[in-house]
């Protein structure tokens, strides 16, 4: 049974799902760009029959959560702030975490700043924020392109264009599900809001940061299991080899025998094993 709850946060109205039983344990699964709370559906069906409560929202300008047109309300401070937020308004107890892509880059943030709220994470796909700023070179410059082409204005109506055949094409060409997203992404406004992710944090102004030496972040103390998928186009596995350097606890990374950067949807059964086994294991 699943219970669909609107929580206003910050101005904007969150839409997130709960499912089952807190008899293990909650989890709290976060997706990233350019997917819905959907995309953990099998995750969920495995941890709920596993004695789980899940929490799966829509995150900012997703599914139906709102949709701001102005790209600062994206910035990772101001959607950490909103996760703060959620967490106090639904109450959760210490809980355990996965996030990918930008959901993963929250889940770095929050398991970093708020270790006592969390009891185990896992990042799939998305390194720690501070080794995917700095470690930089030239392959990790390349594939990221398609972050400075998603700032420009007439991006909206490049990807939109066509039933979004350039989005297809060029920037979501190995997701498993295009169809679906380019059902919702169509939209522009719904386009804008996926754009506003990257908009809302430019890569410059983190490079700047990064460069300066201004980049500092204390030691997880959460345990974490990093996962990468051979895959993925976007995200590089020597980053999320590296994320080990920023965690002071457990840490495991693997990388799974197939799956694109959208693992939990071409490789369910081996990401959602991984995670599992990761999520039932005692901390010390």
């Amino acid at each position: 049974m699943t219970e669909f709850v609107a929580v206003p946060i910050n101005g904007v109205n969150y839409h997130v799902a709960i499912s089952g039983e807190a008899i293990q344990g909650t989890a709290l699964l976060l997706h990233g760009m350019p997917d819905t709370g959907a995309i953990w559906d099998r995750l969920t069906d495995v941890l709920v029959t596993r004695g789980y409560r899940v929490v799966v929202p829509d995150m900012l300008g997703y599914g139906r959560t709102d949709k701001p047109a102005d790209p600062d309300r994206y910035a990772g401070e101001r959607i950490i702030g909103d996760l703060v937020a959620l967490i106090e308004y639904l109450e959760l107890p210490p809980s355990h975490i996965v996030g990918h892509d930008w959901g993963a880059y929250a889940s770095w943030e929050l398991t970093t700043h708020f270790p006592e709220q969390f009891l185990r994470h896992v990042a799939v796909s998305m390194s720690h924020p501070a080794v995917f700023f700095s470690n930089l070179n030239i392959d990790s410059l390349r594939d990221n392109w398609y972050m400075y082409l998603n700032t420009q204005e007439a991006a909206v109506d490049l990807y939109t264009l066509d039933n979004c055949a350039f989005f297809r094409e060029f920037i979501t060409t190995t997701h498993p599900h295009i169809d679906e997203v380019c059902s919702r992404l169509v939209e522009p406004d719904a386009m804008r809001a996926n754009l506003n992710w990257d908009r809302g944090n430019p890569l410059a102004k983190s490079y700047v940061v990064a460069r300066a030496g201004k980049l500092q972040y204390p030691q997880i103390k959460v345990p974490t299991l990093g996962l990468w998928s051979p895959g993925d186009v976007y995200l590089l596995e020597e980053h999320m080899q590296a994320s080990g350097d920023y965690v002071n606890a457990d840490w495991e990374y693997q990388q799974l025998s197939s799956g694109s950067h959208w693992c939990m949807l071409d490789n369910p059964e081996e990401t959602n094993r991984a995670i599992l086994e990761w999520l039932s294991q005692p901390n010390p």
